[in-house]
């Protein structure tokens, strides 16, 4: 008998195989595009993304060529912050806004900066930011009203397709407390917050457990996903919140770092935790446990997008090397630190730590000596730089963390994996599977059921073990201090390129 985790991603959703013993059997990846038609926006069609859920689930048992009957539980994972508006129907109103989406930055950096903000920031553990619901659901009301007032629902994507598959409209804990409307004390829709932004409580979806089971698949839900109605769905919980799980990052003193599209640092908490320098989130886990950390909006994405821009003659060899794989072996045969080249990676603006949508990428520090393997490795290392700021924030707020459990499709490339370990100063370890958030699905699924407990489940061998390299390490720190003074001097201009590009 087999279990699937289900993780609906930015760019691509996954459906991945685990035998009883929670080993990865075989896994099956559908890709979308992140579509961006003007400054600032960032949408997705959400039939796309049902569609490629169902395509996922069928392709891999197929692939697997295992009995459709033989998959008894589903475990459901989804990237945060989507927002899309649907009519009493279940009909969209809106494309599905992304956590990318930067086009109410005007109204949150208002909102960010007052008192009120710092209130909901404390009650929500939501940084004021604008992935944040507040800046979307107030960006409607003021831009589309006609939009605002037909609004039956505002939901997520993982809303819309429990709606579609299982006919009801529910959300789980994990993704309510990512909406920024979301109570984490008092585990409820903030009734001051919803005065605020003009939305009813009955204009979102009723909250329920991580551990939540959702009901029988509807007769079409079967014939789409190619499962029996036999088979259990578990709502789950954000892909953010789960890699911890599945990456075993799950005690103190140990992190996860995971790098996709986007990336984040998250580490447990017993207690709802928030910042004082408003910094780091706190989002939900289970009822009694939640994951603070930070998230970075520029991960792999950044890769790819030097990729698709500066190495377009690189292409897939059958067989063989991927693009990605031979651009991040030329970048190896530049020394760590570029020889002086610097990438800020803030192309769709900044999250943790900074919280600033107006932040812009840069190289700085380009001569004549720079050729594009140079500009690559500027690239990997500026991401990394990115997540070592979060690192460092968490540790003020939550205390020293020493071991990193790395995941995400990062994770594939022992050399960007090495280079995590080289700027932090810290041993990275990685899990058996690099999809920790279909892994940490799966598990709780399996908890929610009375299967196992969730936090001895989790704990499993590690594949590899990265130390640093002391001399690498060293070369770095000096870089990492000029990222973070080169950002401080450029954060009063980075409005002014905004500007440029608005026109």
């Amino acid at each position: 008998m087999y279990s699937i985790g289900l993780d609906i991603g930015t760019t691509s959703t996954k459906a991945v195989l685990f035998s009883n013993d929670n080993k990865q059997v075989d896994d099956y990846e559908v890709t979308y595009p992140l579509i961006k038609e003007k400054p600032d926006y960032a949408e997705q069609e959400p039939e796309v993304i049902v569609a490629a859920c169902s395509k996922t689930i069928r392709e891999l048992i197929n692939q697997a060529s295992i009995n459709r009957e033989d998959v008894r539980l589903v475990g459901i994972s989804s990237a945060m912050h989507s927002l899309m508006v649907v009519d009493k129907n279940n009909n969209p109103l809106t494309p599905l806004i992304t956590w990318a989406d930067n086009r109410c930055a005007a109204f949150i950096k208002e909102l960010k900066v007052s008192s009120l903000g710092e209130r909901f920031y404390e009650k929500t553990g939501t940084p004021i930011h604008p992935m944040s619901w507040i800046g979307k659901i107030q960006w409607l009301r003021t831009e589309r009203p006609q939009i605002f007032k037909q609004a039956f629902k505002f939901i997520s994507i993982k809303e819309y397709l429990c709606k579609r598959l299982f006919g009801e409209y529910v959300v789980d804990q994990s993704l309510a407390s990512g909406t920024g409307l979301y109570h984490l004390k008092d585990q409820k829709w903030d009734k001051e917050i919803l005065e605020f932004i003009g939305i009813g409580v009955n204009q979102l979806s009723k909250i329920v457990p991580t551990t939540y089971e959702l009901s029988s698949l509807t007769p079409k839900g079967q014939m789409d996903l190619s499962l029996t109605e036999k088979c259990r769905f578990i709502i789950g919980a954000s892909d953010g919140v789960l890699a911890n799980v599945g990456a075993n990052a799950i005690e103190p003193g140990t992190i996860a770092v995971t790098i996709g599209t986007s990336g984040a640092v998250r580490t447990i908490a017993n207690k709802p935790t928030t910042d004082q320098h408003m910094r780091t989130f706190c989002y939900v886990l289970t009822e009694d446990s939640w994951i603070a950390g930070g998230a970075t909006n520029n991960g792999g994405l950044a890769l790819q997008w030097y990729l698709a821009e500066f190495a377009k003659e690189l292409k897939d060899i059958k067989g063989g090397q991927t693009a990605t794989e031979q651009i991040i072996q030329e970048a190896m045969n530049v020394p760590a630190g570029s020889q002086g080249l610097l990438f800020l990676p803030f192309l769709n603006g900044e999250r943790a730590p900074y919280w600033n949508p107006d932040a812009r990428g840069s190289f700085l520090g380009v001569s004549m000596i720079h050729k594009r393997a140079h500009f690559a490795r500027a690239v990997m290392e500026g991401v990394i730089y990115s997540v070592y700021s979060i690192v460092k924030g968490l540790q003020e707020s939550i205390g020293d963390l020493e071991i990193i459990q790395a995941s995400g499709g990062f994770a594939r490339s022992d050399k960007w994996v090495q280079m995590l370990a080289d700027i932090t100063g810290k041993e990275i370890h990685l899990p058996e599977t690099y999809h920790a958030s279909a892994l940490g699905a799966v598990l709780l699924a399996k908890h929610a059921i009375g299967e196992n407990d969730l936090f001895s489940a989790s704990k499993q061998t590690n594949n590899k073990v990265f130390t640093p390299n002391e001399g690498n390490h060293i070369r770095y720190q000096e870089m990492y201090n000029l990222y973070e003074r080169i950002y401080q001097k450029l954060e009063d201009e980075f409005p002014v390129f905004v500007e440029l590009q608005s026109k």
